[in-house]
């Protein structure tokens, strides 16, 4: 059985919780990603943000100059583990409506699962995608 830390992204970008909005999607279009792990001042994991929270603040009319990232990210961190299976993690991201999970280990972030990850890995396993 094949594992989460076989298809995880282990270049993990996080976003700082004070972050403005205007910046963080910069970020997203920098970096090539739809979600990023919150951080505060400490380091410890303060949520999730991800492309859908933005675009349903866009929706808003509010100035993104002035938001920050914490009024439209999720507080709720939803995590998996590396050894986790990878149907497991699929399972867990259709059951919480979600397209990243965080993959924590010993409570260090080391890694992030997305739906894109999982595709990949399903892709390349047809022969759809080279490896």
């Amino acid at each position: 059985m094949q594992s989460v830390s076989e298809i995880m992204s282990t270049v993990v970008r996080t976003i700082h919780r004070d972050t403005i909005i205007c910046d963080l999607e910069a970020i997203f279009i920098r970096y090539k990603i739809s979600g990023a792990p919150l951080v505060d001042d400490s380091g410890k994991l303060a949520g999730f943000v991800s492309k859908s929270d933005v675009s349903r603040f866009d929706s808003t009319g509010e100035d993104p100059n002035y938001a920050r990232v914490y009024e439209i990210a999720c507080p709720v961190v939803i995590a998996t583990t590396p050894s986790t299976s990878i149907e497991s993690a699929a399972q867990k991201m259709l059951e919480a409506h979600v397209h990243h999970l965080v993959v924590m280990e010993d409570e260090h972030l080391v890694g992030v699962l997305s739906s894109f990850d999982y595709v990949k890995f399903v892709a390349q396993g047809s022969g759809l995608v080279e490896k």
